[in-house]
Formats: structure tokens, sequence, C-alpha cells
């Protein structure tokens, strides 16, 4: 993503980048605030975007008043779907077409102790701002009918120009240490770099263990977000640098080897899942298979559950961890026939293929085959073929389901009269 422009962009300018739609949507919100007397806001993310010369198609409001009445109106003009949260003074806007519309009202926090969540009050929209985690994204426009007025009471947009990532106060990392790995994030994702002070906060609130105060599902949350990048690996080198990953545990750290890894699992994500997403669960349970193959087999169970992993996924994990060097051995073996190739990597987690691909050689070729043409081989027969030939349903299916397979897989089977031909002799029928 490109750098913004030197001179400061205006707020009408910004919004002249979104599409029509974005556009209509907010000039409809201005007018409703301006009718009802409330200030309403662009926020954060959306903001930095546009500065950046993109936009996405979600938007945040903050309203500095009750944002519930408000955006319950406002869905009614725009026959959106609404869900309100009126403790927490915010609600979410579903438009026709997909769009997601999130309003919150204008509040302050307040953090009783380190990596606690905040107790939240109603405030203004500077204390709203000032409670963000970066001053990239404590920028606001105020909208108003036919324009708007850009906000940077904390001096995100230079920030973005002089390529800087900076929290807003010192007590930032001790407040929210999610921040830290939400930080890295953000300067592999826009090219940014921590500022001096700010790497100094993290190396100190690194050294005091503020990591471990977190809820293993807040770190895990945020993990996940991280690995859900579309370079990963330049976040996690970011974290390795500050010391974090050696931090979350001593086991923990990131090498030539995996980084390699993690491109190759991406390239074949890419090739053979074109229609899945990269933020989907597949891709980024791969990157965590790389990270914890790095630790010794002894220290995972420990050093997943440091990564806040539990229960069945990190069994899953462990379980795929365990397999993978019998798999690959398997693979690597001189004469494997087709239908033995199908089984093994059937029972392999999408995952694990993934990373099996990674290995180049004879792996990578014979999981091409299997991605590219063997996992969609299928008998000519179906079931209702079998019920119809006398078969009665049950574990027989099966086991017939499976002898026609391997036929197919193996070159013995051409035909559906080939397959028909093979049941007469093994079982004498159909007649």
């Amino acid at each position: 993503m490109s750098r913004p422009q030197q001179q400061r962009p205006t707020a009408p300018e910004l919004l002249r980048r979104l599409g029509r739609r974005e556009q209509d949507l907010i000039q409809t919100a201005a007018v409703l605030g301006e009718r009802r007397g409330l200030s309403v806001y662009l926020v954060g993310g959306p903001v930095r975007d546009l500065i950046l010369g993109s936009a996405g198609a979600d938007l945040d409001f903050t309203v500095a008043g009750d944002a519930v009445p408000y955006a319950e109106a406002l869905a009614a003009s725009l026959g959106a779907r609404v869900t309100t949260h009126p403790r927490f003074g915010t609600a979410t806007l579903i438009l026709q077409d997909g769009v997601r519309l999130d309003i919150a009202t204008a509040r302050r926090e307040l953090y009783a102790r380190s990596a606690a969540l905040p107790h939240v009050f109603p405030g203004t929209i500077e204390e709203d701002l000032f409670r963000r985690d970066f001053t990239i994204n404590a920028m606001a426009v105020r909208l108003v009918p036919g324009g708007g007025q850009l906000l940077d009471p904390f001096g995100g947009l230079t920030d973005l120009k002089e390529g800087r990532l900076r929290a807003l106060h010192d007590e930032s990392y001790r407040d929210d240490p999610t921040r830290i790995l939400r930080g890295a994030r953000y300067a592999a994702r826009y090219h940014l770099r921590f500022s001096p002070r700010d790497r100094r906060l993290i190396e100190n609130a690194v050294r005091e263990k503020v990591l471990h105060r977190l809820s293993g599902d807040r770190l895990f949350r945020e993990l996940k977000s991280l690995l859900s990048e579309a370079v990963p690996e330049a976040a996690l080198k970011i974290l390795e640098g500050l010391g974090v990953l050696r931090a979350l545990d001593p086991a923990l750290a990131l090498g030539g080897g995996a980084v390699t890894q993690m491109k190759d699992a991406r390239r074949a994500f890419l090739r053979y899942h074109p229609r899945e997403t990269s933020t989907g669960p597949l891709l980024w349970r791969a990157y965590l298979l790389i990270l914890l193959r790095s630790v010794p087999t002894r220290l995972r169970r420990r050093v997943g559950g440091r990564l806040g992993l539990k229960g069945p996924p990190l069994e899953a994990l462990l379980r795929d961890l365990g397999d993978l060097p019998r798999l690959a051995r398997r693979l690597e073996q001189k004469w494997l026939v087709a239908s033995r190739l199908r089984y093994l990597l059937d029972r392999a987690s999408p995952e694990s293929r993934l990373l099996l691909w990674a290995r180049a050689g004879r792996v990578r070729r014979r999981v091409e085959r299997y991605l590219t043409r063997l996992a969609f081989v299928k008998p000519a027969l179906t079931g209702l073929d079998l019920k119809e030939f006398g078969f009665i349903p049950g574990p027989t299916y099966r086991r017939i389901m499976d002898m026609l397979l391997r036929g197919r897989l193996d070159g013995r089977l051409k035909s559906r009269e080939d397959e028909i031909a093979l049941l007469r002799r093994r079982f004498g029928r159909p007649h």
C-alpha cells in the first residue's frame, strides 16, 4: 500500500475515494446526524485506509451522543438489519448489499490493571480517539452534509507519511498487551517501523511479562489475526526482533526454514484452494503447524498452551505434527501405487498436505498428483446402483465402493462395464 501524498488531504477528498454506494451511505448518515443534532464521525481504520488510497467495504461510525437510537433511525432509513447493544452503546447495521456498518457511542476507557478489559464511560470524540491503539488509527472525519472535516489530534497523518508506528501514550502496551502483536501486524502490512520510544516501551513490557497476563483466548485471537495477514512471516519477524516470541515461550523461534515453509504453504494454498479466502482457517492453521514444528516434540504441548491453544484444536495440531514425519517417509518411497497414495493423503489434514507440498522433490510431485487428479477420482457406480443390484445397505457398501475406487485409481477398472464385471466375479451380482 502506497504512502499518502505529502499534501494534507481534505476530508471531502478522502470521502470521494469511497465507492458511490458508500458515499451515498455517508451522506445519509450525515443528514440524519444534523437533523438529530448529533456529531457523527467516520473513525479509525477506514480513515487510515482512505489516506493510504484504499477503501474497504465496512465502515465504522462514532456518535457524540447515544448511538443506539441514532443507529435504529439510520437502519430504518436505509432498509438495513440492525443489532443493538444498549448496555455498551453500540450497534451493527447490515445493509441489503452486505455492507457492514458499526456504530458506537463516543467513549473513554479506564484500565484497572494491566491486561484487564477496560471500564468504559461516555466521552468526547477526542477521548474516544485517545483510547485507540496507534496514532494511525486515531483519526476521524466529522460527517456533515456535502462534505466533512478531518480530525487528527495525535499526529497520525504525519506518522503515516513518515512510516512510523506510535502508540498514543506510554502505558498503552501495559494496558493492553495485545497491541504489541497488533502493532507488528500494522508494521508489516503498511511497511511501518515502531518509533524508538515504542520499541523501548515494548521491550520494557516484554521484560515485565505483560503478555503472560493475557487470557489464552485473547492472545490466540490476536495471533490468529496475525497469521491471517497476507504475509504473516513479516509480522512474526518483527515480533522475534522485539523478543516477543521468546517471551511467549523460550522454545518459540522463527527460523529461516519456517519462513520458507510459510511462503511455500501459501503458494500451495493459492494454487490448489483458489476459492478459499486467505483469512480462513486452512492457511493460518498451516502456519501454526510450521511454528510448532520447529519446537522440540516434548515441548510442543506447552508452547501450544502458551499461544492460547487448548482442547481439540491443540490435539489436532499435535496429532498432525506427529503424523507428518511418518507420512513424508511413506511418500518418499520409490514405489507407491495410486490407490495407496490416495489412501494416505485422504487421511491427512488439508494443512498437512500444504506442508508436505512445501517439501519439494518426490513428495511434492505426489501431493500435486493427489490435489490435481487423484482426489477427484471416483467409481462410476453409486450406492443407488448397488441397491438396484440387490446389495443390502451397510458396511458391505463401503467395502465394495473402496474396492471399486482402488481399481479405478490403479487402472484395473476403466469403465462402468469393468466395475459391473468385477461385481459379477466377486459377488455373482448383478445378474
